[in-house]
This record gives C-alpha cells, structure tokens and sequence, in this order.
C-alpha cells in the first residue's frame, strides 16, 4: 500500500467529467507534493471515498445531482473537521455559493478563471500548518479507476510509480477489458459527460456486484476492467452481457468489444491501445451490444467500389442501377468488415459530394439538395451503424430520382449508348466518326448533343474514362508506365503522361508515389 504522508492529499468532487480531467492534468501535481487521491461527480460519492482516501482538502462544485456541494459541506464540517472544502462555481451561482459559506468553506475559485499557479498556491496555504506525519499514519488506499486513468495516459516518469500502486488493487489472476467509444453519446442524446458516467458506473454496481473491477473514463473513451480467477469465467461473460446490454437500453448508442483474457497487469496499458482499432469495427455489429474480438477483422482487404461506373449511372439518371450498386456494395464489406468506422463515413460524404457536383454540372435542379449537403454530412458522422449509413444514401438517391426531371430520363438513351461503347472499346483507338455509325447516328449531332447533355467533350470525356481506368491499374505495381498506357488505349506514352497530368494534376508516377506513401 503506497504511504502518502509526503504529499497534500485532494479530492475533485464535480458533476463536469471534462472540468475533472482537466483538473487532473492541469499540471504535473507531484511536483508540488500534491496528490490527486479521487474525482467524483457528486456529494454523495465524495463521502464514500473520504473514508478511503483520506483527503487533506476537498475541492466541490455546488451544483451536483444526487447531493450537492452545500449538503456535503455541511455533512464535512461535521464528521471530518479538519478536512479543507474549497468551492469551485460560476458567477451566476454566487448567491448560492454565500449560502454554503455559513458552513465553514475556506476558500471560493471560479469555474472560467482556475489556474494551475492559483491552485497550487492555495493548497499549499491550506495544509502549510497539517502535521502531515500524524495525518500520514492512516493507510492510504487510492481510488483504482483513478489510478488507472493516471498510468494510462502518464508519461513513463510517472508511470513505475503509479504501476506500483495500483497493482495492490488487483490480485486475481486474470484481466479481461470491455470498451467503448461514447462519442455517438454526447452527440445524439442529450445525455451530458456527467450524467452518462453516472448511468455506466451505476449499472456496472448493479450488474458487476461482487466481481472485481473498475470503471475507467478516457478521452470519449469508456474501459472496463475485469480481475477474476478460472471459476469465475462464466459468471464474468453473464455478468458483462447483462451490463452491457443495459447500457445501449439507457444510452442507445454504445457498443463494447471485449478482449481475449490475458495474465499480466502490465500488458493493461497495451491492450488498452490495441483495442482502439476494433471500435472502428463495431458498426458492423448493431445487433451486439458485447462484441468479441475474434470475431472482428481488424485487418481485412478492401473492397473495390466502381464508382466511375457508378457516377455514370447516375449522369444518366439510372438511380434504380446507382442504388443496386450501392447495396451490392454495402452487401459486400458487411460480410468481410472491410472498411473501419471513419474510412467508410469518408467514402460516404465523398459519394455525396461527388454525386451532387456532378449533377450541378448537369444543370440539373439541386439547389435545395445543395444546401442541406452539410446536414447530410453530420448524419453520416453520427451514424451508429452499417445500415444506418447505408439507408442515408439510399435515401439520398431516392431524393435525387424525385428531383431530376423526367424528360432527362427519357433522353438518357443516347448518353448511356455513348458511355457503353467507351467503357467496352476505351482500350482500343476510338474514332469518334465509327462510334457514331455504331450507334446510327450523324457524328456532328452525336458530338453535339453530347456536349449539351453532359456539358462535356466526348473526347475529353473519352480521356477521363481512360484515365480512371489507368488510376485503377496504377495500384499494380507490376505494370510499367507504358504498359499502362498501351492497355488504356495510348498510342504514345508522352501522350498519356500529358492528358494523365491534365486530368489530375499529377504525372502517373506522381500519382503511383502519392498511392504508395
């Protein structure tokens, strides 16, 4: 058990988990022999903890659920005397910071202006007469949650110190960490940092009783740490799928992976990150609120999305064939995971932005679709899951069909014609006057009308197919630069480079070093 008779021990008791975290890493405490021993979010846990932890001062919001700073002020006046109370408030609440005043506050810090230099000096003024080596004789035993918090986010000239510490907390013999992101929270719920870690660490006391464990809140992060022998396996898998399953039925969008069991407490930190990646993977299982990590895929090969393809059925108003496509697509990494949470919300807004830019360019009358991209945007990003995120493009298409006018999906015939023949001979020499005797038409009105329809050359529109096709082959580094040119329908190479680069900006080996990096 560590002794900390060295050191001024202080209690954060606020409702604020972002004005706690702060606080804690407001400034490197021991260097001033100062010692954060608990953070709590209301009263009534502060005075579970005092017993404990034994804070020399208790630093309190006065506005809490539960109890509030006025009502643990008085309780410590009376039980713990010698116990320091500093208020920590807002302006607008200074009436009711007079009021606790009467029950011996010793000092008054404000919410927007705390300082590290500020708070340092007052606690130090505060305990300058403690006998701290009388005071010191109490064994210690610091909260674990916020021991763990300190060693997983310490830097390594605190982190033997803190290892040392907290190791005493946990003496079974095996570890098992179920996370979460809260993110999606904070975002779509109207639930606060304060209120969500009261409903977790509630429902972990109800659903965790008599298991060894601790909740721990990081950085819009939520770590559960699980301490248990053999037996209790399978009391462990009940107790955490009740938990967790609670949890999405009080706060709707969360989702937890759960690690392998593992035997060494200082592998906890390196879990900890290795499980970060997995939470990128939870959207493909909305059905499971406790998800295993062998079953995700962390790693996994990417799926290819024809979107030049797609693009054209939608330059020519096939919405039908753009949403088969889509759903074939999402059919598809939903079965091998093949994107994580942010590379797919990307492809998401990218397919969006793309289709509107596109049909813009088509003259096509979007405007009100224009303006409320950024909302669509926001839903990609707060969306829970795979389907959630597929239904938002399905829908986005299914309004594009509603707006796009009629007569421009009856006079698609001709472009879809024109698009087929390029997509099917793109690696031959195309003369633009066969294309038209192809499709019977005269080569002056196929060029115009095609200009018109599309607001696009068709040889300009010739050398963008061209070019995507050789941005596709460009991934294979087996293909040499000419070999690219020739099977994109190139007869000289300087040719290729010159339109490549008028399309992208870049040269093709430009474009194959950016890939590659």
């Amino acid at each position: 058990m560590k002794e900390t008779s060295a050191t001024y021990r202080v209690m954060i008791v606020d409702d604020e988990a972002i004005l706690r975290t702060g606080m804690l890493h407001l400034c490197n405490w021991s260097e001033y022999g100062i010692e954060i021993v608990a953070q709590v979010s209301n009263g009534q846990e502060a005075l579970q903890y005092i017993e404990t932890v034994h804070p020399h001062v208790v630093i309190t919001d006065i506005v809490m659920p539960i109890m509030d700073g006025v009502e643990l002020t008085k309780i410590i006046r009376m039980q713990y005397p010698e116990i320091k109370v500093v208020v920590l408030s807002s302006y607008s609440e200074f009436n009711y910071v007079r009021e606790v005043f009467k029950y011996g506050v010793t000092d008054y810090l404000l919410k927007p202006k705390v300082s590290s230099s500020e708070l340092i000096s007052l606690i130090q003024s505060l305990c300058s007469d403690l006998d701290l080596v009388s005071l010191g004789s109490h064994s210690i035993k610091s909260d674990p949650s916020l021991l763990l918090a300190q060693w997983l986010t310490n830097d390594s000239t605190q982190a033997e110190e803190t290892l040392q510490e907290i190791t005493q907390h946990f003496t079974s013999r095996y570890f098992r960490i179920a996370k979460a992101s809260t993110n999606l929270i904070l975002s779509r719920t109207n639930w606060t940092h304060s209120q969500m870690e009261q409903i977790l660490i509630e429902l972990a006391t109800e659903h965790l009783a008599g298991l060894a464990y601790t909740c721990v809140f990081l950085n819009n992060e939520f770590l559960l740490l699980i301490n248990y022998e053999l037996e209790q396996t399978e009391a462990i898998s009940s107790a955490l799928q009740r938990f967790t399953d609670h949890a999405r039925e009080s706060l709707v969008y969360i989702s937890f992976v759960l690690s392998n069991a593992f035997e060494t407490f200082n592998l906890i930190k390196k879990e900890h990150e290795r499980l970060t990646p997995y939470l990128g993977k939870l959207l493909y299982f909305p059905e499971h609120t406790l998800v295993n990590e062998d079953i995700i895929l962390v790693q996994s090969d990417k799926i290819f999305f024809d979107q030049t393809h797609f693009t054209t059925a939608l330059r020519i108003f096939a919405f039908d064939e753009a949403s088969a496509e889509l759903k074939a697509f999402f059919s598809t990494i939903n079965s091998n995971q093949s994107y994580d949470e942010y590379s797919l919300k990307r492809f998401c807004q990218n397919l969006i932005y793309t289709a509107i830019n596109m049909l813009e360019q088509l003259k096509q009358p979007i405007s009100e679709l224009n303006s409320s991209k950024l909302k669509l945007f926001k839903m990609i990003d707060q969306a829970f899951d795979i389907h959630e995120l597929e239904n938002i493009l399905l829908a986005f298409l299914d309004n594009l069909k509603g707006i796009v006018r009629h007569s421009d999906q009856q006079q698609s015939m001709i472009i879809q014609q024109v698009y087929d023949y390029v997509n099917e001979n793109y690696a031959n020499d195309i003369s633009l006057t066969e294309m038209s005797h192809k499709l019977h038409l005269n080569y002056s009105y196929l060029s115009s009308y095609f200009k018109q329809r599309t607001h696009e050359n068709l040889t300009s529109y010739i050398n963008r197919v061209r070019t995507d096709k050789a941005k596709e082959l460009l991934l294979d580094y087996k293909l040499s630069i000419s070999e690219i040119s020739r099977l994109t329908g190139f007869s000289e190479h300087n040719y290729f480079s010159k339109v490549f680069k008028k399309m992208t900006g870049m040269t093709p080996v430009e474009y194959r070093n950016q890939i590659s990096q």
